[in-house]
């Protein structure tokens, strides 16, 4: 103070003006420092909207990845079971065009075996032949379609003729003329029968 004192008067107001400069100087720089800030969080948010927008376009694409992928697995597997279903019904048609080119011998052997024969061993052999083919068969899933006095069934039987019959009602089988084998719920021959009128 005691400098100012001694100062001349026009050197205390040059060293006023200089200090109210520096006062100004300050008061602006807190004034830009406050622009700035302003413009750093407008900045700053102008940026979290943009990674915001960027972040639902690339949940949309990743929701849309998810989907097809999703759809490809559901194709897929929808591929595989049908695959295998194919797999199965061709394997039981091969089964099936089997047994059907293997029912004329077993027809013969049937026919063989109710014929009148005077060597016992000869039919014995027969019968063993037959039950090793309807073993076979068996085992292979088909089976006889019963006939003798089930119900006429246009599913199972095939009707050749009809008679008149004590011991049947009428639309039973009374006879059966050619056996009938199916495999599962697949018809691979119809019994061909007679049927009480």
């Amino acid at each position: 103070m005691n400098d100012m004192e001694n100062m001349p008067l026009e050197e205390m107001e040059e060293t006023q003006a200089e200090t109210q400069a520096g006062e100004e100087t300050t008061a602006e720089k807190a004034d830009k420092k406050k622009k700035d800030k302003k413009v750093d969080i407008k900045k700053t948010l102008e940026s979290l909207l943009n990674t915001e927008k960027k972040l639902e376009e690339v949940q949309k694409e990743l929701d849309s990845t998810k989907d097809s992928f999703q759809r490809t697995l559901a194709e897929y597997d929808n591929y595989r079971k049908r695959t295998a279903k194919e797999k199965t019904e061709n394997f039981n048609l091969g089964k099936i065009q089997a047994v059907t080119n293997l029912l004329p011998v077993l027809d013969t052997l049937e026919f063989a075996l109710n014929a009148p024969c005077q060597d016992e061993s000869y039919k014995k052999g027969i019968e063993m032949v037959m039950t090793q083919a309807m073993n076979a068969f068996s085992n292979m899933g088909v089976e006889q379609i019963e006939a003798v006095g089930k119900e006429f069934d246009p599913n199972f039987h095939a009707a050749v003729m009809q008679e008149a019959s004590e011991e049947f009602e009428s639309g039973f089988v009374t006879k059966e003329l050619q056996k009938g084998y199916k495999m599962g719920d697949k018809v691979i021959r119809p019994s061909t029968v007679v049927v009480a009128q």
